[in-house]
């Protein structure tokens, strides 16, 4: 089941992602590369260049070891060390995050000018006798929600090589361009067995330009004179920036959240209703602690053929607000009406 989550939450987000761009077929849509790619002769440092990482359990070494130091980008499942090369070159950023008995993950460069986008060139292991799924949750760059959609299978016993993607599109529509901070969940768990608990599902945050925690500011979207603000408390803020009717995937209505808090905040809202017809576009959306997101509610072109809707003068969005820690009390709970 919770592989099945997985891809269904790739796919959504995928949706998602396009909505922000209002794009049909192009834009952001997931690239989840494979452990293929052309290989580098590249070395890894594991050096932390200045950089800190915030993990909740597994600390890192801080050091490769000289099994780890191999720098071919070969293919994940059938690595083969024999294959390595000794050319070295020095990395724009490398970093160590994970360094364990079963487990071991390295940034081994970034690269700001990839053909799709911003990327990271990652080094795995699998030091266990099962088949592990990697994955990030919850990623935020730069203090806005941002995912790269990023998912790899490493079989059991293998080393490989991986590159992470931030699509220039994705980055672009939220008004991200020096990247400076980017944080996130790292999720590893037994790929054949989903009932399993995870190897590792903990928080990291990564300063890639060497910045740190006393020198980043956080980016927040400027404030439009058409914006209509529907929650502005000491929790959050809830903002929509503005109604997309002819947005080719159907109805979207484009939302500005901030999360004010210290708690990941879930946003969510149920039984919405398009000119008193009722018309559910299941949203929902995470902002991690302290973040803010672009996020977009879509209304289908089948569900508004279904309702004879053609055109959206009003909106009922009853919006919920509250913490991943306690969702018994929320910290919004209010219905608005909208006037596109």
């Amino acid at each position: 089941m919770r592989k099945h989550a997985v891809i269904f939450m790739l796919i959504m987000s995928l949706i998602a992602a396009c909505l922000l761009s209002g794009c049909a077929g192009r834009g952001d849509s997931s690239h989840t590369p494979s452990s293929q790619g052309e290989p580098s002769s590249e070395e890894a440092s594991g050096e932390s260049n200045g950089a800190s990482t915030t993990p909740s359990s597994g600390a890192p070494s801080g050091e490769v070891s000289n099994e780890s130091a191999v720098s071919d980008w070969g293919t994940a499942g059938n690595y083969d060390a024999s294959t390595t090369s000794n050319a070295s070159a020095a990395s724009t950023f490398s970093q160590v995050l994970v360094d364990r008995e079963d487990l071991y993950f390295a940034i081994r460069d970034v690269k700001e000018d990839s053909v799709l986008g911003y990327s990271w060139q990652v080094y795995v292991e699998n030091r266990t006798a099962k088949n592990l799924m990697f994955s990030f949750e919850k990623v935020a760059v730069n203090g806005v929600m941002c995912d790269p959609y990023w998912a790899e299978v490493i079989a059991a016993g293998k080393k490989g090589n991986c590159e992470i993607i931030w699509l220039q599109d994705s980055l672009t529509q939220r008004q991200i361009a020096d990247i400076r901070k980017v944080e996130f969940t790292l999720n590893i768990y037994n790929d054949d067995d989903y009932t399993e608990a995870p190897l590792m599902h903990d928080p990291f945050t990564v300063y890639p330009t060497g910045h740190d925690t006393s020198t980043f500011t956080q980016d927040r979207r400027t404030p439009a004179a058409s914006d209509h603000v529907l929650v502005d408390n000491d929790d959050c803020t809830v903002t929509v920036t503005s109604f997309d009717p002819g947005n080719s995937w159907g109805y979207v209505m484009h939302l500005y959240i901030v999360n004010k808090t210290d708690q990941d905040l879930v946003f969510s809202a149920q039984n919405m209703s398009l000119n008193d017809t009722a018309c559910d576009a299941y949203w929902a959306e995470i902002v991690t602690a302290g973040n803010a997101a672009y996020s977009a509610v879509l209304w289908d072109k089948g569900l508004l053929a279904e309702n004879a809707i053609t055109e959206v003068r009003e909106i009922t969005f009853p919006l919920c607000v509250f913490s991943d820690q306690n969702i018994a009390e929320p910290l919004v709970d209010e219905t608005f009406r909208l006037a596109p």
